[in-house]
């Protein structure tokens, strides 16, 4: 791969849509929203959270590329991002009209590749290469006491996406392909994420999606089935997600929360997700 061909895919990982819109789905600007449901702990003494929002202060990308032969060349792209955890807590047990608000600073990091195929062997490197096909992202902070061991998705039409493992198969989403879920705007998608975790009690779980300049669009998934398994505990968690109504290729991004994050004032941010691609028609 020559520096021209080297700049040339450095500049399409810049302007891909589907490369590019990962990290939005995962700023909510602000606290928000009252939708904790992290069992039985509390907010030390101070009841249980009001309101909670991840605001992303910096992000910082790096791109390397690996050559899989003369007609393959893999991109991996890692994306750190810096900011804080903002909860709204209440002063005192007896009242949820006076509150306060913790920040908390975490550092996450997000992982992608993209496959190029070459397509010609001209001075042009725009016809010399393509992008074939994205991986699942996958991230989170660099310690958590969860995991995520599957997820699921259905749309309207009945197409099913179910990922066991972001190693299972990297290649999972075409870029021009039907292996990109599309569904029409406004409609309801089913979700289904099992995780492990050493917690018997439930995690902080939501389906994040949206588009620049609209944060918030963060949907709860509840907890449906909870098994044992050894010192460590097996949680599935279901909703229906709505998706929006603008149309373009977006990212829903499925994020497990430590309830220590949110409840635990001294505790660290704790994170895991993953990211899948889907059209909006």
């Amino acid at each position: 791969m020559s520096p021209k061909d080297k700049a040339y895919l450095e500049s399409v990982i810049e302007h891909n849509s589907l490369l590019n819109s990962d990290v939005v789905p995962l700023d909510d600007g602000d606290a928000y929203s009252s939708d904790y449901v992290g069992g039985s702990t509390k907010l030390n003494d101070r009841g249980y959270p009001l309101k909670w929002g991840r605001v992303i202060r910096t992000v910082s990308k790096s791109v390397a590329f690996e050559e899989m032969g003369e007609e393959c060349v893999i991109a991996t792209i890692t994306r750190v991002m810096n900011g804080v955890l903002k909860i709204s807590a209440p002063y005192q047990l007896s009242t949820r009209m006076r509150h306060s608000v913790i920040e908390k600073p975490f550092k996450e990091q997000s992982v992608r590749k993209a496959q190029f195929l070459r397509i010609g062997k001209t001075k042009d490197s725009s016809k010399n290469w393509k992008l074939n096909a994205v991986s699942l992202i996958t991230g989170g902070t660099e310690n958590a006491n969860v995991s995520i061991d599957e997820l699921n998705l259905r749309a309207p039409s009945g197409e099913w996406i179910s990922l066991k493992s972001p190693n299972e198969n990297i290649w999972p989403f075409g870029v021009n392909s039907p292996h990109i879920t599309t569904v029409d705007g406004e409609t309801d998608v089913e979700v289904a994420v099992r995780l492990e975790s050493t917690e018997v009690e439930p995690n902080m779980v939501v389906v994040r999606s949206g588009y620049k300049g609209k944060w918030g669009q963060r949907t709860l998934l509840p907890l449906k089935f909870e098994n044992a398994l050894g010192d460590r505990y097996i949680h599935t968690y279901e909703n229906t997600v709505r998706a929006q109504s603008r149309p373009g290729v977006f990212h829903a991004v499925v994020e497990a929360i430590s309830r220590e994050t949110l409840c635990d004032l001294e505790a660290p941010v704790l994170t895991r997700f993953w990211g899948i691609p889907y059209a909006v028609q």
